[in-house]
């Protein structure tokens, strides 16, 4: 089986998952969910996009994540100090130095969690969980106008009950029952 990400003809992280296609309905009440399950796939990674992955997200430097809202943060503080006696353009400035400061540290924050999380696996789940997302980023999301999210087939789901995959794969109550007994009948086969 081929790589999902590169083509590679290695396949150390295989994946057997469930397809769930949701279609968003909009009308005058709002927004409606329709979802539908569809049929079970296998992808794989290979270790060296997984590895890449883990890599990346080890070596993730913080400060140059930054770097572009701590520009615009500048940026802002310099138009303040410029245009101080005109309104407009000054809320302007405070409006950039505030992205900047905000976009900042909300990007110090989100690349040292994943790195966290990585962190607190073994290096041989954190592999795995590299590899899971690797999968998702080459596989298909859409399937003419619905959006297609994937349930992997694994001990961790099979553990869980129907209430859990709701929760975790955000799930309509009853796909997610469907969702049950499906990936628990495909396990028994």
């Amino acid at each position: 089986m081929n790589c999902i990400k590169c083509g590679a003809q290695t396949g150390e992280y295989p994946f057997r998952v469930l397809q769930v296609q949701t279609l968003h309905v909009r009308d005058l009440r709002g927004e409606k969910r329709v979802q539908a399950l569809g049929d079970f796939e296998e992808y794989c990674v290979c270790a060296h996009c997984a590895e890449e992955k883990y890599n990346r997200h080890m070596t993730q430097n913080a400060v140059k994540s930054a770097a572009p809202f701590a520009v615009l943060a500048v940026a802002g503080l310099a138009v303040i100090l410029l245009f101080l006696r005109q309104g407009a353009i000054r809320l302007l400035g405070i409006g950039m130095f505030l992205c900047g400061v905000l976009g900042a540290y909300s990007n110090v924050k989100t690349s040292g969690s994943r790195r966290r999380e990585l962190l607190a696996m073994s290096r041989e789940e954190g592999l795995r969980s590299c590899a899971w997302e690797c999968l998702i980023e080459g596989a298909p999301k859409k399937n003419d106008v619905n959006d297609i999210t994937y349930i992997p087939i694994d001990e961790t789901t099979l553990a869980c009950k129907n209430g859990d995959l709701m929760v975790l794969y955000d799930l309509l109550p009853e796909i997610a029952l469907q969702a049950y007994e499906r990936i628990h009948g495909e396990t028994e086969k």
